[in-house]
């Protein structure tokens, strides 16, 4: 199964970055990302192992090269099913980071871009992140419904800042096993890091190019 990242946001930042490895941790060189139009960061991506394309995936799919994709696009009207998987050549998941409540940036970026036969499917009620998304599509391509998940909404943790606690709260669901959330490594530093520094801008790993 070929997993298409369509890279939706302006720069790669830590906390994307390692959304992004996650994907190629279960995925390997399944995992295929596009739209990724800087240099800079074609080079991370590559580093992690991943296949990169600097075309989007609607150039893609319009010129042939995918012929028959299914978008993962929380806006849409059925579940993702095992049976599902057999019937495509490729699963496009969304390079964004989500905000809450959702904008319907998947739709708006990716579905309605596409030949207006393409399918798509939701991956439940919430709003998962890249990760998120990327842990529940191996799980039903192995045959799990999504009925037998276990998949929570929010993820509220602390940390600690000297002799004081801050509690972060993520408006997203998560999947979980064994009664704890599946998250990337370094998951949890990455995002207190981007909380507790919020003031100093938006890091980019990668130099966009103008």
């Amino acid at each position: 199964m070929l997993v298409i990242v369509e890279h939706l946001e302006r720069c790669i930042s830590p906390w994307l970055l390692s959304e992004y490895s996650y994907v190629v941790e279960i995925f390997g060189r399944d995992a295929l990302f596009t739209n990724v139009r800087s240099r800079r960061a074609r080079e991370i991506l590559e580093d992690l192992g991943a296949r990169v394309e600097e075309r989007g995936v609607v150039e893609l799919v319009r010129s042939g090269a995918i012929l028959r994709p299914l978008v993962l696009d929380p806006k849409a009207p059925q579940e993702l099913r095992p049976i599902d998987i057999y019937n495509f050549d490729a699963v496009i998941i969304g390079g964004i980071m989500g905000e809450h409540p959702p904008r319907g940036r998947t739709f708006r970026e990716i579905v309605a871009k596409l030949p207006s036969n393409t399918v798509s499917r939701n991956l439940g009620r919430y709003q998962l992140t890249i990760a998120g998304a990327a842990y529940v599509l191996r799980k039903v391509a192995e045959g799990r419904e999504l009925g037998q998940l276990d998949i929570r909404f929010g993820l509220r943790f602390t940390v600690r800042l000297g002799n004081y606690e801050v509690e972060i709260e993520l408006p997203y669901a998560f999947p979980y096993e064994d009664g704890r959330p599946v998250l990337p490594r370094n998951y949890l530093e990455v995002i207190s890091a981007r909380s507790l520094l919020f003031e100093q801008g938006y890091r980019c790993l990668d130099k966009p190019e103008e």
